[in-house]
C-alpha cells in the first residue's frame, strides 16, 4: 500500500467529492480537517508499518473528524488486515449505507458483508431517535443513526445505545455464527433541570438575603458582665488587702516593734509582703478592668438579638453604655434607661 500524504486540500476536496451529507448534518470545520490530517498521517504510518490495529484506530478518528469514503475504505481494509472480522464487517455495512454509490467502498465492503453474515451474529438495531452505540464498552464507529447494522462475535453482548444528556439504554444479546436477531430502543426523557428559587427576605421581596445584616455583630453582652463582675470581685479584695496592710502589724506596731532592727524586722517584712500583695492586686483589678471596658465599648453587641432587640427597644427603649472609674479605686459597669 502506498499512499501520498493527505493534505488539507486534498481531504477538503475528496470531503465535498464525496457528499459527506450522507454521514454528517454539516461541514467539518477547518479545525477538524487539520485533525483528520493528522490522523489519517499517523495510520498510514501505522499501516506501512504493519501495525493494523493502531491503523484502524487512526483512521477511524480521521473518519469522525471529516467522514469520507477514502478515508472509511482505509479503515476496514486495516480492521481486515487486523483480523478484527466483526468490526471490519460493522465498518463495511457502515460504508454501504452510508455511501452507496461509492465503488471504492463497495469493491472492499461487499466480501466482508458477506463473510459478516456467515460467520458473526447480525444485529439490527433500531432508535427511535438516532443514537450511537457501543458494544460492552466498545464505541461503534459511525456517526449517530436511528438504524444500524452491526456484525457481533458469536456469544452474549450487552448493546448500549447512547443519547444525549447522559441518556443511555442497554440490552443483552445471545446468538450463533450466522444468526440475525433486532434490538428496538426507546430514548429516555430528556431530564428536567431542577432550578432552585431565588433567595428572598423576611417581606418576600426575591433576590435579596438580609440574613447579614440582621445578624448581631460582636460578642454577647455576657461577656461584659462576666468581666464587670470580675473586676467587681477583685476590687473588693483589693480593698480588703489594703485594709489589712494599713491595719495588721500598722505602721506604729511596726515601728515599736523593730526599733534597733532595720529591715529584717519580722513585723516589717510582713508588712512589705502585704503592701506587695496590694499592689499586685490593684494591678490586676486595672488590667481586668480596662479589658472589661473595652470588651463593653467595642466588642459587644448591646442590641441582642435582632428580634429580641426590636421588641425591646419599642417596649422599654434599651440604651446601655458600659463605664470604668477610677476615682475611688478601681470600678466598672453600665448606665442605661431601662
Amino acid at each position: 500500500m502506498n499512499h501520498r500524504p493527505l493534505t488539507i486540500g486534498a481531504i477538503l476536496a475528496v470531503v465535498t467529492a464525496a457528499g459527506i451529507a450522507h454521514a454528517a448534518d454539516t461541514a467539518p470545520s477547518v479545525e477538524d480537517i487539520k485533525a483528520a490530517e493528522s490522523d489519517f498521517n499517523k495510520g498510514r504510518e501505522a499501516y506501512k508499518a504493519t501495525n493494523y490495529v493502531e491503523a484502524a484506530e487512526y483512521f477511524e478518528s480521521a473518519d469522525s473528524h471529516a467522514p469520507n469514503d477514502r478515508v472509511l475504505e482505509l479503515a476496514i481494509n486495516a480492521r481486515d488486515k487486523a483480523g478484527h472480522i466483526d468490526r471490519a464487517a460493522t465498518l463495511a455495512q457502515y460504508g454501504l449505507d452510508t455511501y452507496p454509490n461509492s465503488e471504492r467502498v463497495r469493491k472492499v465492503a461487499s466480501p466482508l458483508v458477506d463473510r459478516g453474515r456467515a460467520e458473526m451474529l447480525q444485529v439490527t438495531i433500531q432508535c427511535d431517535e438516532a443514537c450511537s452505540l457501543l458494544d460492552g464498552t466498545r464505541l461503534v464507529h459511525g456517526a449517530a443513526a436511528q438504524r444500524r447494522v452491526v456484525y457481533l462475535t458469536p456469544g452474549d453482548h450487552t448493546v448500549r445505545a447512547v443519547w444525549s444528556d447522559d441518556r443511555a439504554v442497554s440490552k443483552n444479546v445471545t446468538g450463533k455464527a450466522g444468526e440475525s436477531q433486532t434490538l428496538d430502543f426507546r430514548a429516555p426523557p430528556i431530564p428536567k433541570k431542577v432550578e432552585l428559587p431565588p433567595p428572598t427576605t423576611g417581606t418576600g421581596a426575591p433576590g435579596m438575603d438580609r440574613g447579614a445584616e440582621q445578624k448581631p455583630f460582636g460578642l454577647p453582652p455576657l461577656y461584659f458582665w462576666i468581666g464587670a463582675g470580675t473586676t467587681a470581685a477583685l476590687g473588693g479584695v483589693t480593698v480588703w488587702s489594703g485594709i489589712d496592710t494599713l491595719n495588721n502589724p500598722g505602721k506604729d506596731k511596726v515601728e515599736r516593734g523593730c526599733v534597733g532592727q532595720g529591715t529584717s524586722c519580722s513585723l516589717y517584712k510582713d508588712g512589705k509582703a502585704k503592701e506587695l500583695r496590694t499592689n499586685l492586686l490593684i494591678g490586676a483589678t486595672s488590667v481586668v478592668g480596662v479589658a472589661t471596658a473595652i470588651v463593653g465599648l467595642f466588642a459587644t453587641d448591646w442590641r441582642g438579638e435582632p428580634e429580641k432587640e426590636e421588641k425591646a427597644t419599642a417596649k422599654r427603649g434599651l440604651n446601655v453604655s458600659p463605664w470604668v472609674s477610677y476615682h475611688y479605686g478601681p470600678s466598672i459597669g453600665a448606665t442605661g434607661r431601662f
